[in-house]
């Protein structure tokens, strides 16, 4: 099983291992990766420039120059201020469901042009590597 989450602004070290006393009530436990995006999901897609920027090319580079990969700094609306008209503020207003939908596609235009080994994101080269060990022995 894998399991991928935001960290939020939850101290990583103490997520997993809550979320490893509670794989551990699991009689049996079942073969489980947990992997972190550091802060939100939209780390690792920050952490990838030029998929982002040939995704979005109008991107607001000084917004994107502000980013320290994987920080907790309000990542998705980072990328918002950078990629969506009026950024965060815009998608505050609009409420939801919107900021659900720009995710979504934010997630699809961007990874489809990724280099999985050129990622930036420390969050991501875990989850990608953890994934690969998984599949090496099988496991997947």
């Amino acid at each position: 099983m894998i399991v991928v989450l935001d960290s939020d602004d939850r101290s990583c070290v103490d997520f997993l291992a809550e979320l490893k006393a509670l794989l551990a009530q699991c009689h049996p436990a079942p073969t489980t990766l947990f992997r972190l995006a550091i802060e939100e999901m939209e780390a690792w897609l920050l952490g990838d420039r030029h998929a982002l920027l040939a995704a979005y090319p109008k991107a607001k580079k000084d917004v994107l120059a502000r980013y320290a990969q994987d920080s907790i700094c309000g990542t998705w609306e980072l990328l918002a201020d950078a990629i969506h008209p009026g950024g965060h503020a815009a998608v505050h207003k609009a409420g939801w469901p919107l900021p659900g939908q720009l995710k979504h596609e934010w997630a699809r235009n961007i990874s489809s042009g990724m280099d999985v080994e050129g990622n930036a994101s420390p969050s991501f080269g875990k989850f990608r590597d953890g994934l690969r060990k998984l599949v090496a022995h099988g496991l997947v």
